[in-house]
């Protein structure tokens, strides 16, 4: 199974329609059985008023939500450690794209990238 991951890029483009080729997308991969997942702190960071964002929360019950647990406060803080970066949202994308083997869809390629590289690791990364 296809199995591709949004950062808060892919969903902010879907959010505004200012990109409806990203909601085509979306629709596609969902009916095509994609495995659609978004880390937590991802919707966190782009959910504002959900009364008002009717389109992004229609896609984010699209999606499976990855919780950030305990767990991963280690292996996140190792990665950002030693790629000297500092964005724990950007370290658990990379993290959770990595462990699932998945595309991630960011309009932050050159961070994910970087992340991805320091743990050896090379997936497709596409722009919303």
């Amino acid at each position: 199974m296809e199995r591709v991951l949004y950062d808060s890029g892919a969903l902010i483009a879907m959010d505004r329609r200012n990109n409806d080729l990203s909601l085509r997308r979306h629709h596609k991969r969902i009916s095509q059985g994609t495995h659609v997942v978004v880390p937590a702190p991802v919707a966190a960071q782009v959910i504002r008023d959900p009364a008002r964002q009717a389109q992004l929360m229609l896609t984010l019950r699209s999606c499976d939500i990855v919780p950030f647990e305990r767990e991963h406060a280690g292996p996140v803080g190792k990665l950002l450690a030693l790629s000297g970066t500092s964005d724990v949202v950007d370290g658990f994308v990379a993290f959770t794209a990595a462990e699932m083997g998945a595309t991630v869809v960011t309009s932050d390629t050159q961070d994910i990238k970087r992340l991805l590289h320091v743990m050896g690791i090379r997936l497709p990364l596409l722009t919303p």
